[in-house]
């Protein structure tokens, strides 16, 4: 019967998947529903009675669920909105997709974009300080003057992102997407690139000691003006032009692979 019941809630409740709060809501009910369906049963209905009995309890989910949908979806959609100048400190904007909009001088620190939609967003000359871009889509994203200490831009696509003139001391890019991105005139030192596969990437006059390429894979990146005689390059694989301009500016480029 607790079968039944269950593939009862994944019916109802699966047009919802997309709010984060569905799962934790199907949980409770379905405990709830489960004593119900007992109660019943230690009542002397049948299976079937009890189970209809059980469902009926439940009320217009349907209703509430719609409700709770169509404000979810309203705050998610806002494209082109202008917040800058504005505080935003300890934001839950999770999963929010706000395309061409403005966060310009704004104090976003310790805010949470987790899987949001951010392509095309400005965040020029913002603390964005212990910040989460986890999994964004930071496509065209500008981060131009930007305070980016201890964010963590884990498993996001940073695809024609601008960070120039950035401080990205501490910062996290595990499994990120680089591609034509602008890193020039930025603070990275410590930074670590390990295992990531650069393309196009710009990191001309960038502070890069310490900062590590260990298996990373490089294409057409720019090293222009920059010192990297104390970058880490182990295990790096990398074009011919990418290794001419790296081995000209005294790079250590032990145990690198050409392409």
């Amino acid at each position: 019967m607790n079968e039944k019941l269950i593939k009862y809630l994944d019916g109802v409740f699966s047009p919802y998947e997309d709010l984060h709060t569905v799962n934790e809501m199907k949980e409770e009910l379905l405990v709830d529903l489960q004593e119900k369906l007992k109660d019943f049963k230690n009542q002397g209905y049948d299976d079937d009675a009890a189970l209809r009995m059980t469902i009926d309890s439940i009320g217009d989910i349907k209703e509430i669920m719609e409700s709770i949908s169509v404000k979810t979806r309203e705050l998610k959609q806002i494209v082109r909105k202008d917040f800058s100048k504005i505080s935003l400190l300890d934001s839950d904007l999770k999963g929010v997709i706000v395309h061409d909009s403005k966060f310009d001088c704004s104090d976003l620190q310790r805010s949470d974009f987790s899987g949001s939609d951010l392509t095309d967003s400005s965040f020029k000359a913002s603390d964005l300080r212990n910040v989460k871009f986890d999994d964004a889509n930071l496509t065209g994203a500008k981060f131009n003057t930007s305070d980016l200490r201890n964010v963590s831009f884990d498993g996001a696509n940073l695809t024609r992102a601008k960070l120039t003139m950035t401080d990205l001391r501490n910062t996290s890019f595990k499994n990120c997407v680089l591609e034509n991105t602008y890193f020039d005139s930025s603070e990275l030192s410590g930074v670590c690139f390990d295992n990531l596969t650069l393309i196009g990437t710009n990191l001309e006059k960038s502070a890069l000691k310490g900062t590590s390429f260990k298996n990373a894979v490089f294409r057409n990146v720019s090293f222009k003006y920059s010192d990297v005689k104390k970058a880490i390059f182990d295990g790096a694989t990398m074009d011919k032009l990418t290794y001419a301009i790296l081995k000209g500016s005294k790079a250590d480029l032990t145990n690198v692979i050409v392409i």
